[in-house]
């Protein structure tokens, strides 16, 4: 097969649940995925042995190696499948590095994708899901890349069939929080909830989900929030703009995701959010991919 690329689309937290820590070192959650229209992009092509190329706004800060989630995810795919050769890919890093939006994970699950058709495994998506899930509690999510609700470890994914597009802004503030470091602060702060296994009702449009999502919430906020209070402050800025409809960090942060009314009202309020703040990375998106 001549090279093919796979989108990697950024993965969402419209809402997160988090539960305390278990006796087996994990946190149990439940959030509601959804998936934008701004992400990476992976090429791949056919080779004795595998290599790897970054490149992009934030390819230079990513390694090539053994740490690489894209680099691991191939070699557990030739594992799994007993391939013998190789295959060369290319990593277009268009997503901040360690922002909450799935970047890493939505780079494994697309490798996974793009090498099963290079090499002609024949896998189906749910073979995909499987052999991801040892790769990060995210992959799974992402081998589909469609709204769902997700629970456990990441490994229960429920399809939500009635949800609408929405419109956002996607802000990044230009510094990573270790996402071990606010689970760290969470359990500190004992903010651990009893999860109910309800996801958000079917929504027929904006205004339906906005209602839905307001009886929701991120559980990590307050625990980022203390430890980077920068993060407090951007939350702060988005819900002050006259659009947002809705302001929500994403994942642990530090990226924040403010919805609005529509396609023009994104754009627009990205472009103030740009032209006041250059030091951030700011994306107006469409919401639910599928």
């Amino acid at each position: 097969m001549s090279a093919i690329s796979e989108f990697a689309p950024a993965k969402i937290n419209l809402t997160l649940r988090v539960g305390s820590l278990g006796h087996d070192g994990y946190h149990p959650l439940e959030s509601l995925v959804v998936f934008a229209d701004a992400g990476d992009r992976l090429g791949f092509a056919a080779a004795s042995d595998l290599t790897l190329t970054n490149t992009g706004p934030f390819g230079q800060t990513l390694g090539a190696g053994t740490d690489n989630l894209v680099w691991r995810a191939a070699n557990v795919l030739k594992k799994a499948t007993g391939y013998q050769k190789g295959a060369a890919i290319t990593l277009h890093k268009a997503l901040p590095i360690a922002s909450g939006i799935g970047g890493g994970s939505a780079d494994a699950a697309a490798t996974l994708r793009g090498l099963n058709r290079l090499w002609g495994c024949g896998l189906s998506e749910i073979d995909l899901e499987n052999i991801g899930r040892p790769l990060g509690a995210d992959v799974p999510v992402c081998v589909q890349s469609r709204t769902r609700f997700m629970c456990g470890r990441g490994e229960v994914l429920q399809d939500i069939k009635d949800w609408p597009v929405l419109h956002g802004v996607l802000v990044n503030p230009g510094f990573a929080v270790s996402t071990g470091a606010v689970f760290f602060r969470f359990d500190e702060m004992d903010h651990g909830v009893p999860l109910s296994g309800k996801s958000p009702a079917s929504a027929n449009d904006v205004e339906g989900a906005i209602l839905q999502l307001q009886r929701f919430e991120n559980s990590l906020s307050a625990a980022a929030c203390a430890l980077e209070p920068r993060i407090a402050a951007l939350l702060s800025m988005l819900e002050a703009q006259p659009q947002t409809r809705l302001a929500r960090l994403c994942g642990s942060g530090a990226s924040c995701v403010a919805l609005v009314r529509d396609a023009s009202t994104a754009r627009s309020l990205a472009q103030d959010l740009q032209k006041t703040n250059p030091q951030f990375w700011v994306k107006s998106v469409e919401l639910g991919l599928s």
